[in-house]
């Protein structure tokens, strides 16, 4: 039974009108890619095609896609937001901010691993029990980033950036797709 045989997650027709869509649908795809990697150190018994498909899958979002979605949050989202923002919405961007830290640190113990299995899938026998611990961290750190900023910061884009912000917010966001 391959445990790893849907690496790419669905894809919808309808292109994203506005910046927020665009967010959310990047939280879908951090969902998608951060259970393949849990299930990735889980995975002992898939075929090396598999774990090796998996493991670049994963470490190529985790270097070059979640890196343009930060981005986004932090140099065009942030900024704005910030600047009009009630009490609340502050602290949860600044709280955002942290928390991409502190993913980006447990990232940068994740991706040699990510790499090293992906060159040598029988190598997930000696990394999988640290990757299992550092995914299990990723997750719980996901799991709590992305309810606040769909709770509490996306829907401040709305109530609190004008149209020029927003349609400034969405460019740069499609810009870095395009160079990205």
């Amino acid at each position: 039974m391959p445990m790893l045989n849907q690496i790419s997650p669905a894809r919808t027709s309808a292109k994203a009108e506005n910046a927020v869509d665009l967010l959310v649908g990047c939280h879908q795809r951090i969902r998608h890619f951060t259970s393949v990697a849990t299930k990735l150190a889980h995975a002992q018994a898939a075929t090396d095609d598999e774990i090796r498909s998996a493991a670049e899958a994963v470490c190529r979002y985790y270097s070059v896609s979640l890196p343009l979605h930060e981005a986004d949050e932090e140099d065009s989202l942030r900024p704005r937001l910030s600047q009009v923002a009630d009490e609340r919405v502050r602290h949860a961007l600044a709280a955002m901010h942290d928390q991409h830290m502190a993913i980006d640190d447990l990232l940068e113990r994740l991706l040699p691993l990510l790499r090293m299995v992906g060159n040598n899938p029988a190598a997930l026998a000696d990394a999988g029990g640290e990757m299992c611990a550092i995914t299990g961290a990723l997750s719980e750190m996901f799991n709590a980033h992305l309810q606040l900023e769909e709770e509490v910061i996306f829907p401040a884009i709305g109530r609190s950036l004008s149209e020029a912000d927003r349609e400034a917010l969405l460019g740069e966001m499609r810009g870095r797709r395009k160079s990205g």
